[in-house]
This record gives structure tokens, sequence and C-alpha cells, in this order.
């Protein structure tokens, strides 16, 4: 028999309760979302100058596309 068993064990048990402890107080619920800040959709984030240079890069029939969706 080791006398000397209970000497070596005390550390490894405390250490147990100690991480039991802190496993079980940890709040398991999920958070709630935080609210968005006003955030913009990346949409509206272009600038008039990319506007243009976009509709530059069209071919004529995208062009006349555009012009009959803008003035219906």
């Amino acid at each position: 028999m080791d006398t000397y068993a209970h000497t070596q064990d005390k550390p490894r048990l405390e250490l147990t309760e100690k991480i039991e402890a802190n496993f079980y107080s940890q709040d398991l619920t999920p958070a709630a979302p935080q609210p968005r800040q006003n955030e913009k959709p990346a949409a509206t984030k272009i600038s008039g100058k990319e506007i243009l240079e976009a509709i530059r890069l069209m071919d004529e029939d995208e062009r006349r596309e555009l012009t009959r969706a803008l003035f219906v």
C-alpha cells in the first residue's frame, strides 16, 4: 500500500475542482444579437463617378435599356 498516494492526489483533486467550478459557472445561454448601428448597404456607397464609369463601359444595347428604365 502506498502511504503517500494521498499527497500526490491532492494537487490533482484541487485542479479538478477548480476546473469543474470554472466550467459550471459559465453562462451557456446564447447572447442576444447586438443591434446594428445604422449601417448602410454596400450598394449605397457607390460614388457618382463609379456609376458614370459603369455606364461608359456599357454597350449600346445596355445603355438603351438603362435609358428606358430610367424614363419609364
